[in-house]
């Protein structure tokens, strides 16, 4: 097969980042403004309940599927093979959750609630077809992401038509199930003209207890974020649930486009590993953790002094009470950037799934205590639950970090001097901030003179320090302009 470029592959991603962070941007506040907010609240409580079934549906196929389609993708035959095993166990685990699924929804529900439970079965039936995996471990994110870019146009436009009263909960929700299901079977009818089935090698049983094993790895984040949004749903409120969803989900948003680097690196360095040697591994992870560095600590700084500002963009008046919520999400993203560095590019692609998942539960645990003891005194809120699961993403990466250290002898550059730097100038982003709300030009006015003083700091010491990451993307633009020149 014929290589893919990182740096086109990062674009790509980047793009497909870019477009779901600008079309939520566009539609967030609109649906956030308009839909009442005892109803969102419904929403988002059986969203996260439905997300634990998810998981359990999915069985770790996907995480599964990209690492180990990415080893044999040079052999279509295997390659069929394997994708044809892995989409029969889909078909299985989707109609064996989707049954008990039903079943819950009609015991512990009523009314408005039950309504949009049902309609969640749609994206049970699309989950079959969730086959992108594939699509991610032979690379195809030009594919990806101009699928995704026609998906989502289509998503804005229904939701603009359709939703335009507070009470339109019910209509929401079938549109965001429809659009999961419309860009599930999109992957697959392209997927399918390339791949073909291959039913003569089935061995289902095989892949049980390496699936269940991912499973279990997927599974364990559930005693982090989602623990806290359904233990808001059960012993708080509804409204709870959105009061932290709302931070966590912006932030996550915004993440998602320097998490591109590290999605277009695990089929790389998994092939790299296995293929190239040591060496040329810890080279490519090297430059894959200064380049997510490199973006994410300046976006959280940034979102963190402006914070107050992106709650009432974004939500207006209504949920004004989660600033403080969105400043700890920001700084507990980073956290969890380093987290899924750690897991996901060397520990996920050195084949320690069982460590991922013994040190992930540990602390998981460690979580469920902590929350537990904040609804013993009666102090469980959206900002003192997400704390506790900083708390416990801090201490997970703390012994990741040493365990690769001592144990698998590797050296992962984290707290290297380009690396500080980056939290050193995003630091500064603070009293810039404060001097020119101090100051106050105006709403509008202080967003646009606070980004544009952040970011000519940052580009600018970085430019002149000759720092690797920016002058990647410097050379990158400047080639792609002298192609186009000539």
């Amino acid at each position: 097969m014929k290589e893919k470029s990182l740096f086109k592959n990062s674009v790509y991603k980047c793009l497909l980042s870019i477009a779901n962070i600008a079309i939520p941007i566009i539609i967030g506040p609109y649906i956030t403004k308009l839909l009442d907010v005892d109803l969102y609240g419904a929403y988002n409580k059986v969203y996260a309940e439905f997300q634990i079934f998810l998981i359990f549906a999915t069985f770790g196929i996907y995480t599964f599927g990209v690492r180990e389609i990415s080893k044999i993708r040079n052999d279509k035959e295997k390659v069929a093979t394997l994708f044809t095993n892995l989409f029969v166990l889909s078909i299985i685990t989707n109609s064996i959750v989707g049954i008990i699924y039903v079943i819950y929804a009609l015991i512990s529900s009523s009314g408005i609630t039950t309504q949009i439970y049902l309609v969640f079965i749609i994206q049970i039936v699309a989950n079959i077809f969730y086959i992108e995996f594939l699509n991610e471990a032979l690379e195809n994110y030009k594919f990806i992401t101009i699928k995704t870019l026609f998906v989502k146009i289509i998503y804005l436009a229904l939701l603009l038509l359709f939703v335009k009263k507070p009470e339109d909960i019910i209509i929401y929700s079938v549109i965001i199930s429809f659009i999961v299901f419309l860009n599930n079977i999109v992957s697959y009818i392209y997927v399918k003209r390339r791949i073909k089935f291959n039913f003569k090698d089935l061995k289902l049983l095989q892949y049980i207890k390496p699936l269940f094993l991912v499973l279990i790895l997927t599974n364990v984040e559930i005693l982090y974020s989602q623990l806290d949004r359904l233990l808001l749903g059960k012993f708080v409120s509804d409204v709870s649930v959105t009061q932290y969803y709302i931070p966590y989900y912006l932030i996550s948003m915004l993440a998602s486009i320097p998490y591109s680097i590290i999605n277009v690196s695990i089929p790389r360095l998994s092939y790299i590993a296995k293929a190239e040697g040591q060496a040329s591994y810890e080279k490519t992870l090297r430059v894959a953790v200064s380049s997510l560095l490199f973006i994410i600590i300046p976006m959280c700084f940034g979102v963190a002094v402006l914070s107050k500002e992106v709650v009432f963009l974004y939500a207006g008046d209504k949920y004004e009470n989660i600033t403080a919520t969105l400043v700890l999400a920001c700084i507990i993203r980073i956290i969890i950037s380093i987290e899924s560095v750690l897991t996901n590019l060397v520990l996920y692609v050195n084949n320690k799934e069982k460590i991922i998942v013994r040190f992930s539960f540990i602390f998981g645990i460690a979580n469920l205590i902590m929350d537990s003891l904040l609804i013993f005194f009666n102090i469980l809120t959206p900002f003192s639950a997400m704390l506790t699961t900083g708390i416990a993403e801090l201490a997970l990466i703390t012994t990741q970090y040493l365990y690769i250290k001592n144990k698998m002898n590797m050296k992962i550059s984290l707290f290297t001097s380009q690396n500080l730097t980056y939290l050193i100038l995003s630091i500064c982003f603070i009293p810039i901030a404060y001097i020119v709300k101090k100051i106050d030009f105006g709403f509008y006015i202080n967003i646009v003179i606070i980004m544009a003083l952040c970011m000519t700091l940052y580009a600018g010491v970085l430019l002149l320090r000759k720092d690797e990451s920016i002058y990647v993307i410097v050379n990158k633009v400047t080639n792609k302009l002298k192609l186009k020149k000539e």
